[in-house]
């Protein structure tokens, strides 16, 4: 089926103001912004008042006024990777299928998915051991999720992505490695453990991308997204456009038997679920009273960069706790990069590259590994929170040193970027380190001191201050010298409901909640404190895993560890 007759890739990276404009805000949730950085600048204050409570735990009135009642076996609420991912599964099984969804469209951004296992690593050459990955994950989260959900990915992603790749192959859509410039192979997947990562993602593509974008501009998962979407659609999967879910029908004591929504006309609509509600609502980063209360790091940031922006509200989280769900009881992870939107063109900055970061008093922070979140979190915590990136003029001598396998690519347009960024004063360089101090206004003693101390440590092979791996150390000692500031986006804040490992929603008590799931970044408990990056692509790849896991497992009336994936 042709995407296109469906038009619903119109504008799907726009921001979506009109749209989330154009369908209604639950009265006792908070309104939203729909700007770029997806704040929400009129969240309730009234949390922040001595006795008051959160959004989240006051249960607003029932709604009674219900227009129309709709019968489905599986409701999805949210159509991003992984609700339209548990809808094609569901639909695939011979459920009756909808998908309840506030934007205009689906919603996909980002380049890479990531999985462990399945044949294609297997004719990559690629053993990857999924307890190893699960262990990774669930270490870099002190401990603080739940390992068996963390598990069921990395145990059961291959076969799910055995499927997606075979339905690609049906429609011109080919599995290939990550394409994203943090895509990491070589040495890093023989680091100690602390920056390893191992080459787990893939892209999917139909040809004509370029590097992290397709050639019509969208990012390159838009490709998947369509694949699933057409096979959804194809499979009798009912796609309802421009409306807010609103309410959980039913309560933790009784089961979730549906849900209410307010459509684009303005009705409620209560859409029955007689074999499960998946929620897929995505995270929290546009829920300003949310990111107080549970992430409030993420305020410290450079941008929200969201895409799009104004439609990750926590819907899911507060239907769920309205209707008595609990909450993670992991702290939130707020995936957070070493880049703004306009810093994505130049491949010599912190994102890409380990140059020697210092502080607005000149001195170094922590270690510089483009390894998130430790350059992120350090930068958000240093005084005035403003820091920089300092290279001299050997810098290819030390791209290569570093990223060996993808120097061409890192250098491809280099010369003309940088002359720009140096035009749009984004960019600073200078013959002697006291002149750069100054155009960067930090103390030139100081920053001397630094450098100094830092060369002698790269000299040596050693770094004794922050650890970064001798082959990621690169001296700053050959005129010009160069200066960037480092920058952070906050690209999602996953936080959600508490799951076990089927994904079944649960109560404070760990009960699961009949008819009741979560997936995606509403998807509680699978990260915690940070967004590890040692399995590159998990998010997403998680959004297809639990998606097709949990469609499935609906359709057929099971659970994940029941579950025989065909």
């Amino acid at each position: 089926m042709d995407i296109n007759r469906r038009s619903f890739l119109k504008g799907a990276l726009a921001t979506g103001a009109a749209a989330a404009a154009a369908v209604a805000l639950p009265a006792c949730s908070p309104a939203t912004s729909s700007d770029a950085g997806g704040a929400n600048a009129n969240a309730s204050s009234s949390a922040g008042e001595a006795g008051a409570k959160h959004t989240w735990e006051i249960a607003p009135e029932p709604i009674t006024d219900v227009a129309e009642t709709q019968d489905f076996d599986v409701v999805v609420v949210g159509a991003g990777l992984a609700g339209i991912n548990a809808a094609e599964a569901a639909a695939r099984n011979g459920a009756k299928t909808v998908v309840i969804e506030r934007n205009t469209t689906i919603s996909m951004r980002g380049v890479d998915v990531g999985f462990i296992g399945g044949t294609w690593h297997e004719e990559s050459g690629l053993d990857l051991d999924p307890r190893v990955a699960a262990r990774y994950l669930h270490q870099a989260s002190h401990q603080t999720t739940n390992y068996n959900l963390i598990y069921v990915w990395a145990s059961r992603s291959g076969e799910v992505f055995d499927y997606i790749r075979d339905l690609g192959a049906k429609n011109g859509v080919s599995m290939t490695p990550a394409l994203s410039g943090t895509a990491k192979y070589g040495v890093w997947s023989t680091l100690p453990e602390q920056w390893r990562v191992y080459p787990d993602a893939v892209s999917f593509v139909r040809g004509g991308e370029k590097y992290d974008a397709r050639d019509d501009g969208q990012p390159v998962n838009v490709t998947l997204g369509e694949l699933v979407y057409n096979s959804a659609v194809d499979n009798g999967t009912e796609f309802v456009f421009e409306a807010r879910a609103e309410q959980l029908v039913g309560d933790a004591a009784s089961g979730i038997t549906g849900v209410i929504a307010t459509t684009k006309d303005g009705k409620h609509v209560q859409y029955n679920a007689s074999k499960g509600v998946i929620l897929a609502t995505g995270d929290i980063g546009g829920n300003q009273e949310m990111i107080d209360a549970f992430c409030p790091i993420s305020n410290r940031s450079d941008a929200n960069v969201y895409a799009p922006a104004g439609f990750n509200n926590g819907d899911g989280l507060l239907m769920g706790a309205w209707a008595g769900a609990a909450l993670s009881k992991s702290p939130a992870a707020p995936m957070i990069h070493q880049f703004t939107l306009d810093s994505l063109e130049f491949n010599l900055t912190s994102f890409i590259m380990c140059w020697l970061a210092v502080n607005a008093n000149g001195e170094r922070y922590g270690a510089e590994m483009p390894f998130e979140p430790m350059l992120t979190n350090a930068r958000m915590n240093t005084p005035g929170n403003v820091a920089w990136s300092l290279f001299d003029s050997d810098y290819e001598t030390y791209l290569m040193q570093q990223q060996p396998e993808r120097f061409d690519r890192f250098t491809d347009g280099l010369a003309e970027v940088m002359e720009k960024w140096l035009d749009e004063g984004k960019l600073f360089k200078a013959d002697t380190l006291d002149e750069l101090a100054a155009q960067i206004d930090v103390p030139a003693d100081a920053l001397k001191a630094t450098v100094e101390r830092y060369n002698s440590m790269a000299e040596a092979g050693e770094d004794v201050d922050f650890n970064v791996p001798a082959q990621f150390l690169s001296p700053v000692r050959t005129a010009p010298f160069y200066a960037t500031k480092n920058v952070c986006s906050t690209l999602t804040i996953p936080f959600g409901l508490h799951v076990n490992a089927d994904s079944q929603v649960l109560t404070a008590e760990d009960e699961p909640i009949a008819g009741l799931f979560a997936i995606g970044n509403v998807q509680g408990d699978f990260f915690g404190n940070d967004y590890p990056v040692h399995c590159p692509g998990v998010s997403h790849g998680r959004c297809v895993t639990f998606g097709q896991l949990v469609g499935e497992a609906c359709a057929k009336g099971t659970t994940i560890g029941e579950l025989d994936f065909s």
